[in-house]
């Protein structure tokens, strides 16, 4: 759903991270377009608004955003990627060092798995979904404790998905003026 998160100290996407990274071999983490984002202008990566004509829904035309904006989720499905290092303990022998400070071969003995993979997909989906179910919990704390009880044509259009409008909606576009301008100078 829209509105988790928070867009300083409770980012959903670095609690996402912060779970995701926390997972044993883990190396890395991104979301949306993650790093190949980096590479398009801010044009190219800019997820445009627009309202769903069968849902009345504000939704994103591309989603490049991973689904979390300024910390926040914005309806659209939620898209990261982790990375895991290769297992390390392997059963062919190795250098290191002891305690004693010496030089010795080492040969991993037990039971190693020789990927992390098929333990890894499970892991992530539980991270997650325990991060979205914590936010989900101090959204509900918030909200409840300040409920918006305006009238429906007052309340903020739907974002997302899932989210649907209630009651009968209207589709309009910018004026031929051009788009909506966000600088008071222009005005």
């Amino acid at each position: 759903p829209a509105g988790l998160g928070a867009p300083v100290f409770d980012k959903l996407e670095a609690d996402l991270a912060k779970a995701c990274m926390s997972i044993p071999a883990a190396k890395g983490f991104e979301s949306g377009d993650g790093f190949q984002g980096t590479l398009l202008t801010g044009k190219d990566h800019n997820d445009e608004f627009y309202i769903d004509p069968k849902t009345g829904a504000t939704r994103t035309k591309t989603n490049r955003s991973g689904g979390i904006q300024g910390g926040i989720s914005n309806g659209e499905n939620v898209i990261i990627h982790v990375a895991f290092k290769p297992t390390s303990t392997i059963g062919q022998a190795q250098q290191t060092v002891t305690r004693g400070g010496d030089q010795v071969e080492l040969r991993g003995k037990g039971r190693h798995d020789p990927c992390v993979l098929p333990r890894a997909v499970p892991m992530v989906e539980s991270m997650v979904a325990l991060t979205l179910v914590d936010h989900l919990m101090m959204q509900q704390a918030q909200c409840e404790l300040f409920p918006n009880e305006a009238p429906a044509e007052q309340k903020p259009n739907p974002m997302g998905v899932t989210a649907r409008r209630e009651g009968p909606f209207v589709v309009t576009t910018a004026t031929a003026d051009g788009p909506v301008s966000q600088r008071v100078d222009e005005e």
